[in-house]
């Protein structure tokens, strides 16, 4: 094979743009150049850097690494931290030059400080640095939010098929493989962009469940019978952007331009008119009503996501509108999990185990001067677990796990560490939107509580500012067809 350098680099971070705080370049914990062949959190079948740097080396092309960042969900990125991030990369690509391709792995809903753009931006700068006869593909979470700056600066863009996200390392390798055709044939990619104005949750987009299941069986049939690539974005409904859409992204070689673009129009014509089709993939009720009939339900564990507070969307994971509930209606055998609050675990710690104390725990509601759940609390743990620091606190027959930074709820080995069996209690609360494949296969049912918040399912309940209207389900009478 002909010797070939091709740049590669991640920035993965979904923004909300409605919760309190920033995202801080410390949040990214940024891994540079060489580091990333030896960094075990990177370079495993969980991440999409990882699919795009094997599937490469593997064809024997020279790998050039820049930096690698990733940070919870969370709320806007400071302009600095984006700004050096973006800097790093543009002068590792600078000092490699020439190169012959580019393969980045990108979310593509995140924001910044004066920037609703910035994969679109950062794609726009390495255009104008490689030049246009370089080949740039990205791999993408499927809920991107696809801009034009995005489109007009790549390639080839390609997503993940799953939700909840299993495949995001073979989305990298495929991310790889675009590349390398473009490389080997010496053909240029042919990229067609179809979007239209909906907003869609995750948790009404399961891709195991109906319409997405039918929906990415038609992607992957058209496929097979076309030799393109096909992705549907979903965009991130938490984000208050004029680029809220849902997208089609149809990529092949410019000789099939005709098929790629029938293709991309045809498959979004197809989703538009299944809208009406997706509801919640899992039970939905209101807080209360989901209590009373995880109450009713003699299996156990019935296992509710607070998905009005998921962390894995962005949200603050310290309100504590499910532990006042659960609390005011004496319910027992509920185990909740977990509220991030570094003054209550501080608290507890000094207090030590056994100790009984009265304790000011997280928000009652999103706002920012919100007033603390205030509660008498036995504490029952103070350990490390899932690499931070936990307080397991009993209040009157209630357990909480407090912790003293945010965190993903995916993994119930989180509670094993913790020596706390989720078979033990009737009702398990998790910070979450749709459940994990972990916590689906230990749940005996599993519902959305579809609590307030910064992660709030009601969309009407977000204040938009900048999304563009009307846009469906918000606007029922949306009207949409393909130009």
């Amino acid at each position: 094979m002909i010797f070939m350098r091709v740049i590669v680099g991640s920035l993965m971070h979904e923004t909300n743009t409605f919760t309190i705080g920033t995202t801080s370049l410390n949040d990214f914990a940024p891994v540079i150049g060489d580091a990333i062949f030896k960094d075990s959190t990177w370079m495993g079948r969980q991440t999409a850097a990882a699919g795009i740097i094997d599937k490469l080396r593997s064809e024997q092309i020279e790998v050039v690494p820049t930096l690698f960042g990733s940070a919870l969900p969370s709320g806007t990125i400071q302009r600095q931290a984006y700004k050096t991030m973006k800097n790093e990369i543009l002068t590792r690509t600078r000092r490699a030059m020439p190169v012959d391709g580019v393969c980045l792995a990108l979310h593509g809903s995140m924001y910044v400080e004066g920037c609703d753009d910035p994969e679109g931006d950062l794609l726009s700068e390495l255009r104008k640095l490689v030049g246009d006869e370089i080949p740039i593909t990205c791999a993408l979470d499927m809920h991107a939010t696809i801009t034009q700056a995005m489109v007009d600066s790549a390639n080839a863009l390609t997503a993940y098929q799953t939700a909840p996200h299993v495949d995001k390392y073979e989305t990298g390798e495929r991310a790889a493989e675009l590349l390398m055709k473009s490389l080997k044939h010496g053909t240029r990619l042919r990229m067609e962009w179809v979007k239209f104005p909906m907003l869609l949750a995750g948790e009404q987009s399961e891709t195991n469940e109906q319409p997405m299941k039918d929906l990415l069986a038609m992607a992957r049939d058209k496929e097979q019978q076309t030799g393109i690539s096909v992705s549907y974005m979903l965009g991130f409904p938490w984000a208050d952007s004029p680029c809220n859409a849902v997208s089609v992204i149809a990529v092949g070689e410019c000789s099939k331009d005709e098929v790629i673009k029938i293709s991309a129009a045809e498959l979004a014509r197809k989703f538009w008119e299944r809208r009406h089709d997706f509801q919640f993939t899992t039970e939905a009720y209101p807080l209360d009503e989901a209590l009373t009939r995880a109450l009713q339900d003699r299996k156990r564990p019935v296992i509710i996501a607070d998905s009005g507070d998921n962390p894995t969307a962005g949200a603050s994971e310290d309100l504590t509108l499910v532990v006042d509930a659960v609390v005011r209606r004496k319910l027992k055998e509920v185990l909740v999990a977990v509220i991030a609050d570094a003054k209550a675990y501080e608290t507890c710690a000094k207090a030590g185990v056994g100790a009984m104390i009265s304790l000011k725990l997280g928000r009652m509601t999103s706002r920012p001067d919100a007033l603390p759940f205030i509660t008498q609390v036995k504490v029952m743990q103070i350990q490390r677990a899932k690499g931070m620091n936990n307080a397991v606190v009993d209040i009157d027959g209630v357990m909480v796990i407090i912790t003293d930074t945010r965190c993903d709820v995916y993994d119930p080995t989180h509670l094993e560490e913790l020596k706390l069996n989720p078979a033990d209690y009737k009702i398990v609360i998790v910070k979450s939107g749709y459940l994990s494949p972990e916590y689906q296969r230990i749940a005996a049912r599993k519902m959305l509580a579809l609590t307030p918040g910064d992660t709030a399912e009601i969309f009407s309940d977000l204040d938009y500012q900048k999304m563009k209207r009307p846009i469906f389900p918000l606007d029922q009478d949306t009207q949409w067809s393909i130009k």
